[in-house]
């Protein structure tokens, strides 16, 4: 199977190879699969609040969604952030929508902070409708924004990594508000959460002896290399962190940093295990780029960095196994991250 990943916009920064990790494939079209493997794709933090013609060098989301189109996925995972600034209806159907439209019906989305600053999320719901609150073969219709799927053998398990704070800043207030007058959005990730609950059963009904390999996805990383904070990107999310590496998944894919970052499997303490989730951080979406630190050495298990390249983090997956390659949009800086990893 082959699955692409992609977050929000990249930073400018060198890169380092390592082992690799393991990987997903979402649901999708077969016309994407070829024998027993499946291309999917995945993408946050991707459209500005205008066209990409007004700008020179950021808000290049059309060629973000020019690559996944040609890379013809089975899925698209969309990591959050999807519509600047406040994920409202309106300009998700004027600007999102305009390229990446055509990738709706295989899109399987998270939400990201931005989608919050439009209380209860009602633009991010009103656009993808069934795709973010599923039904049917969907394992768990509701619309707390988290949800799994199976594909061609993986089982997909989506989160709302938001309701981990309950709360968002909001940039035209200067504060934080609520995320939504509804519970199941804001009563954390954590034990006794609603999220949580529900994330422990999918995990009991989906166990490595029925489905050998794994991804989660939500846009809030817990490791990020960024300008901020050497390691730590979202504390709040740890608790999610921890109960999928029990569980024994093999990858998480993260948005919400706006470069591409690939880290060694690791504990959610962060140390080195070889059967921990490998944990991608793929913003490269086309918004903008964020600087790495320039005054520190990358962390230990930080494997492969980049912020100056938008694009596409391409995965075929296998039956037990996964290939990924970082791929540059149109038009971007060469950059190379490749590799092969066993699920665990």
């Amino acid at each position: 199977m082959t699955l692409l990943l992609v977050g929000a916009a990249a930073c400018t920064g060198a890169s380092a190879q390592t082992s690799p990790s393991p990987s997903a494939s979402p649901a999708g079209s077969s016309s994407a699969s070829s024998g027993s493997d499946t291309t999917i794709a995945a993408v946050g933090d991707i459209a500005c609040k205008s066209l990409p013609s007004q700008h020179n060098r950021r808000c290049r989301y059309n060629e973000v969604a020019k690559e996944i189109e040609q890379m013809n996925p089975a899925a698209f995972l969309a990591l959050g952030d999807l519509q600047y600034l406040h994920g409202s209806y309106d300009d998700f159907k004027t600007y999102y929508d305009r390229y990446f439209g055509p990738l709706k019906s295989i899109t399987r989305p998270v939400p990201g902070n931005h989608e919050t600053y439009t209380l209860g999320m009602k633009g991010y719901f009103k656009y993808f409708g069934a795709i973010a609150r599923p039904h049917g073969g969907w394992s768990y219709p509701n619309s707390g924004g988290y949800y799994s799927y199976n594909l061609g053998g993986w089982h997909f398990i989506a989160l709302n990594s938001e309701a981990c704070k309950g709360t968002t800043w909001n940039p035209d207030l200067g504060r934080g508000v609520p995320i939504s007058t509804n519970p199941i959005h804001t009563n954390g990730c954590g034990p006794g959460s609603s999220m949580y609950a529900w994330l422990q059963q999918d995990l009991a009904l989906h166990p490595n002896s029925k489905f050998p390999c794994t991804v989660a996805y939500f846009h809030h990383p817990l490791f990020a290399w960024w300008q901020y904070r050497e390691t730590i990107g979202m504390l709040g999310s740890q608790p999610l962190y921890e109960a999928l590496d029990k569980a024994g998944v093999d990858v998480i894919l993260n948005g919400h940093f706006h470069h591409y970052e690939r880290w060694k499997p690791q504990d959610a303490f962060g140390r080195p295990t070889p059967d921990g989730p490998t944990e991608f951080v793929v913003g490269t979406g086309g918004d903008t780029y964020e600087q790495f630190p320039t005054d520190k050495q990358p962390p230990a298990n930080l494997a492969a960095y980049q912020a100056h390249s938008f694009g596409v983090l391409k995965m075929t997956l296998h039956p037990d196994s996964y290939d990924y390659a970082f791929v540059p949009a149109p038009g971007q800086r060469p950059y190379s991250d490749s590799g092969s990893a066993s699920c665990t």
